[in-house]
């Protein structure tokens, strides 16, 4: 397919093998599979994108004498992913999707602006329900786990991207919640493990960023096999 058509057409088109999403275990284990196979590439992406503005913002914060480790850091660095992350999710997918990384990395910049406006509504959503109780705030997140995919494949195809979401998740909400909680393990001792190394906010960052991309890897065949299956006869 001519790069330039997923311009023209306003959305991408999928042609990554994904069976039926009917199995925790085979889907973790696609995902794996698609994460480690796609790493190099997966990895160059995000650091392109994370490594410049995370140095930017330490050295912004080293200057205005903002601590590391205080509140205020942490605020600013969980700004920042929020913003570089809807540059980096419809790269990475398209990347996923077979697309060389330059031609990623203009797809990205193309769905930067609808991805961040989508991250922050998701977040937000996320965030007032999970102020009522714990459980409502993971429903929530269950519910809009293909956010970023969506956004990413469907494109200019889709308006209304949270409800979207939700209308594919119905149906395998513990399935996706299982996912959910079985990566975000990973990206919790992924965390720690890194903090040890003591490399600094920005190499910090940029690097649980990558090992981020192991959920978005996971959502998308997720999607895939959800999507697929429903337009089958």
């Amino acid at each position: 397919m001519p790069p330039s058509r997923d311009f023209a057409q306003g959305y991408l088109e999928t042609n990554l093998p994904a069976e039926p999403f009917a199995s925790v275990p085979r889907l973790l284990a696609g995902s794996a599979r698609l994460f480690f196979g796609n790493l190099p590439r997966i990895a160059a992406i995000t650091l392109l994108v994370f490594l410049p503005g995370k140095f930017a913002l330490q050295l912004l914060c080293s200057a205005l004498d903002v601590p590391e480790n205080g509140p205020l850091s942490y605020g600013i660095s969980a700004l920042s992913d929020l913003i570089l992350g809807a540059l980096a999710a419809p790269a990475v997918v398209a990347q996923l999707l077979g697309r060389p990384m330059g031609l990623s990395l203009r797809w990205g910049r193309r769905m930067w602006a609808k991805s961040l406006w989508n991250a922050i509504k998701m977040q937000v959503t996320v965030v007032l329900w999970g102020l009522l109780l714990i459980v409502p705030g993971v429903v929530a997140a269950v519910r809009l786990v293909f956010t970023d995919v969506i956004v990413a494949v469907e494109a200019d195809r889709t308006g209304d991207v949270l409800g979207r979401s939700r209308e594919l998740s119905k149906g395998h909400g513990w399935r996706i919640f299982l996912v959910i909680a079985v990566l975000g393990l990973i990206d919790l001792l992924a965390w720690g493990g890194v903090l040890r190394l003591h490399l600094g906010m920005a190499l910090t960052d940029s690097l649980l960023a990558v090992v981020s991309q192991w959920s978005l890897a996971a959502a998308l065949l997720m999607y895939l096999g959800i999507t697929r299956a429903s337009v089958q006869p």
